[in-house]
């Protein structure tokens, strides 16, 4: 009997009990949840104010609409709707949250209080939501107004919004914060870090391989020539480079002519798919790969090694990461530089 209340008790916090399709899967890879009120006893409830969709998704939304921003925002009514949670069907991606806690439920353990602002860092995927409105929409810009309501289970992680950052900088920061903590981890001191991407995840990586690989060379490597621009201007990396990672032997003649060497760590943090033989190609032969992209193709990225014949160490990057965030806070905190390349205002960042 104590085994059957044990499991059940992991199966509230887990949100297994708001699975609705199919019976016992857990929340991320069900096909439907159940958002509906009240607040269970091990979850807490938000009332939902801004959705940060994750990079992979949003753009997929955006090319399927035509960038129109109202068909965007039908579009991700219509994925919360039928699933119950923001899990686009097409990339297998969400994102993240921000709300202020309403409710909490009387098992759940170490809650934040009613009334607190919070993100969440678990997955858009498993966060049971439902949406009363979309309210605005910037095609451009992956941080959608809404109303709304959603719950937090037990095991699925948060952090509180921080008082001395924007709430826009704060949700682009939590939703990509393991890229720094696992980049920091991986980094070897003195060693070469290839950074693959150079939006805001990218940035974090690369201020993180500062803060770890001391006297190491980071390069970044973009298609696009103005964020390379940004970053090298700004000294978050030593080495910009210019290429489609698409196209493998393109980005690798790029690389080799801004005369990188073969990456000790390759950080992939593109939102685009089709990068991962480039990612093994600039890799040294004991090297690692870090995939930490909603893009990534496992099974590609496992045949790409395949053919190119390396014995490089892959890895599955995780949203999750124990600090919960305050690494990421800290690097951005430590940083002019990496404020700036963030876009902190200036009296934010004071």
């Amino acid at each position: 009997m104590k085994t059957d209340v044990a499991l059940d008790e992991i199966r509230q916090q887990l949100g297994v009990d708001r699975v609705l399709d199919p019976p016992g899967a857990l929340p991320q890879p069900a096909e439907r949840l159940d958002p509906s009120g009240p607040v269970r006893p091990y979850e807490f409830e938000v009332a939902v104010e801004r959705l940060m969709v994750d990079s992979t998704s949003f753009r997929n939304i955006g090319e399927r609409a035509g960038r129109d921003a109202g068909r965007m925002a039908e579009r991700i009514a219509e994925i919360v709707a039928a699933r119950g949670k923001l899990h686009n069907p097409e990339t297998e991606s969400g994102g993240v949250l921000f709300g202020t806690v309403a409710e909490v439920g009387e098992r759940y353990a170490a809650p934040p209080a009613p009334g607190d602002r919070i993100v969440t860092l678990a997955s858009l995927t498993l966060t049971p939501l439902r949406l009363d409105e979309v309210r605005r929409l910037d095609p451009a810009f992956p941080q959608v107004e809404v109303a709304g309501t959603a719950y937090v289970a037990d095991r699925a992680a948060w952090a509180p919004a921080p008082d001395d950052l924007p709430v826009a900088v704060a949700l682009e920061l939590y939703d990509v914060c393991a890229a720094a903590s696992q980049t920091r981890a991986l980094a070897p001191p003195g060693g070469t870090v290839c950074v693959l991407g150079a939006g805001h995840a990218g940035k974090l990586a690369l201020a993180a391989a500062r803060d770890a690989a001391d006297g190491g060379t980071l390069v970044a490597v973009d298609v696009d020539p103005e964020a390379i621009e940004r970053v090298t201007a700004l000294g978050l990396c030593d080495l910009g480079v210019t290429a489609d990672l698409r196209d493998p032997l393109a980005a690798l003649e790029a690389v080799r002519a801004a005369e990188a060497p073969p990456a000790d760590l390759t950080v992939v943090v593109v939102n685009a798919a089709g990068c991962e033989p480039t990612a093994i190609l600039l890799t040294a032969e004991q090297g690692t790969v870090l995939f930490f992209s909603m893009a990534t193709g496992f099974s590609a990225a496992a045949l790409a090694a395949d053919g190119i014949g390396t014995s490089a160490r892959m890895l599955v990057g995780s949203g999750y990461t124990p600090d919960r965030g305050a690494y990421a806070l800290e690097l951005v905190r430590g940083s002019a530089p990496l404020r700036q390349a963030l876009g902190v205002p200036a009296e934010e960042a004071a």
